[in-house]
Formats: C-alpha cells, sequence, structure tokens
C-alpha cells in the first residue's frame, strides 16, 4: 500500500485468509442435509484443504465421512481425514460403492506416510489389502491391486495372470460399473476404463504391459468380447506409437481382429 496507509500484519493482526473465513461455513453446509448441492461442498473443501489451514478446526469435515447419505461419504474419502479414520469406516461401511474408494484412499494414505507418528496405522492399512489380495472378491480384488501398486510397484506385474482372467469373465464386468465408483470421476468406471488404468500400472515393464494387452486380446477374439478386444487394443496401439519394437507382435494380432 502507498502513503500512509497500513500494511497488512504491522500492527500484530493479519488480515484472515478468506479461506480460512470461509472453512466453518462451507463445512457447515456441507453437512446439512437439507442443502443442495453437498457433494460439490464436498469437492470444494478437499479442494480448499493446504498447509495454511492446518490449524483450522476440520473435525466437521472429517465427520462427513460417516454421514448418512452414501454419496456424501464417498465423496469425503477425498478428504485427507488421515488413515486411523479411514480405517475406521472401512470396518463400519457397508455400501460397496463407499467401500471401493475407501480401499484406495487407504492405499494412498499407507503409501504417501500419512500415518505419521501413528505407524501402526500404515501397518494396518496394508493388513487390510493383504487380506483383499487374498480373498475371493475378484472386483475388490482389482481394488486391492490398484491400491498395492503405489505400495509395491511389481504387484500387478505378477498378478497379470488374474487381471487377464478377470477382466475377460464377461458375468464380472457389469460388477465394476455397478462398484467402481471414484470421488474425482461423476460416473461409475466401466470394465474398460480398469483395462486402461491397468495398463499403466505396468508402464514401468514394458514387456509385462504388451504382454497384457496382447493376451487380453487374444481373450477377447476367443470370446467374442468385442468391447475388452477394442480396449486392449487402444492400449496396444499406444504401445506401438511409444516403441516401434513391438509392431512385429501387435500387427498380425490387430489384423486378425
Amino acid at each position: 500500500m502507498s502513503g500512509g496507509g497500513r500494511r497488512d500484519g504491522e500492527y500484530g493482526c493479519e488480515t484472515p485468509s478468506a479461506a480460512a473465513v470461509a472453512l466453518p461455513f462451507v463445512i457447515a453446509l456441507a453437512a446439512d442435509p437439507a442443502t443442495g448441492a453437498r457433494i460439490d461442498l464436498v469437492e470444494l473443501l478437499a479442494a480448499m484443504h493446504a498447509p495454511a489451514l492446518a490449524g483450522e478446526d476440520w473435525s466437521g469435515a472429517w465427520a462427513l465421512l460417516a454421514d448418512p447419505e452414501p454419496t456424501v461419504r464417498r465423496a469425503a474419502t477425498a478428504l485427507p481425514v488421515g488413515i486411523a479414520l479411514l480405517l475406521e469406516r472401512w470396518r463400519a461401511e457397508p455400501d460397496p460403492t463407499v467401500r471401493l474408494p475407501l480401499l484406495l484412499a487407504l492405499g494412498e494414505a499407507a503409501a504417501s506416510g500419512e500415518a505419521g507418528e501413528a505407524g501402526e496405522h500404515a501397518d494396518d492399512a496394508r493388513a487390510v489389502l493383504a487380506a483383499l489380495l487374498d480373498g475371493d472378491d475378484p472386483v475388490l480384488w482389482v481394488a486391492a491391486v490398484h491400491a498395492s501398486a503405489e505400495l509395491d510397484r511389481e504387484l500387478p506385474v505378477r498378478q497379470v495372470d488374474r487381471l487377464i482372467e478377470v477382466f475377460s469373465d464377461l458375468a464380472l464386468r457389469p460388477r465394476f460399473e455397478s462398484v467402481w465408483h471414484t470421488p474425482d470421476v461423476e460416473i461409475p468406471w466401466t470394465r474398460e476404463d480398469l483395462v486402461r488404468s491397468t495398463a499403466w500400472l505396468l508402464r514401468h515393464d514394458p514387456e509385462a504391459e504388451l504382454s497384457f494387452a496382447m493376451r487380453l486380446v487374444e481373450t477377447a477374439q476367443r470370446s467374442g468380447d468385442a468391447a475388452l478386444c477394442r480396449e486392449a487394443l487402444d492400449v496396444a496401439w499406444r504401445l506401438l506409437t511409444e516403441r516401434r519394437s513391438v509392431e512385429a507382435a501387435l500387427l498380425p494380432l490387430a489384423g486378425g481382429c
């Protein structure tokens, strides 16, 4: 400020951040069942979270993880609530469309070290993931593979055979879309979306990624699964644009389609 005006903080009182002032009001609106656009407000809270606001009272926002409305709980999995609250919610959550993003958030929290001083919570999260990797639910198993990839990037490579088996099972195709919701995407994920994102988990191992795409195409050809064949070919074409060396393997396969 020019002239004789006072600078912010000159007398020991800084102009408060607009976000800090707005925070309690946004939390109150997001928690109010009578409020419209509650999901948008929860997403706004996730976007507002920053180190500068770490000292503010976020307890009302964290409580949204246990909101009566499943869509609000699902949106709240994007909030940095901490691994302990994620584990608590995981143990109590009955809705499969909320459990799945909770699982992904647990994996991300464990990988990023959000456990802080309570390191045992990270071990508990890994135990949850390990149990699901040994479990019988194929959709949650795929989610556990994705959630564990930041902790062990070789895990998807080791699990390529079963990933191909699960994605090739036509009976499972509708289940992905029925439960695979994430707070950052407005519509459910399809099986084809998951094939594409799983291929990205394999990018550090070009041979595994190529094998994944080619074997899915071969399996889809045998079963007449056009949607799977198309998505696997899209992965294959991307590989072709990046590495001409795969041409000899991919072009005959694509031509056969």
